[in-house]
């Protein structure tokens, strides 16, 4: 393989693991939200800081 190849490579390589670290960091942050918001907001449909 030629050098070029080599870094074609190991870019794509660290591309691919930045996006993943990413997604998940954004999965995870939503998740959060997610469970937050139905913990304080199951019940309360006048609240105004539960927007649904």
């Amino acid at each position: 393989m030629t050098n070029l190849a080599i870094e074609l490579l190991v870019l794509t390589v660290v591309l691919v693991n930045f996006g993943a670290i990413l997604t998940a960091n954004i999965y995870s942050k939503s998740v959060k939200k997610f469970k937050r918001n139905r913990l304080f907001c199951s019940k309360s449909f006048s609240n105004p800081y539960c927007i649904i």
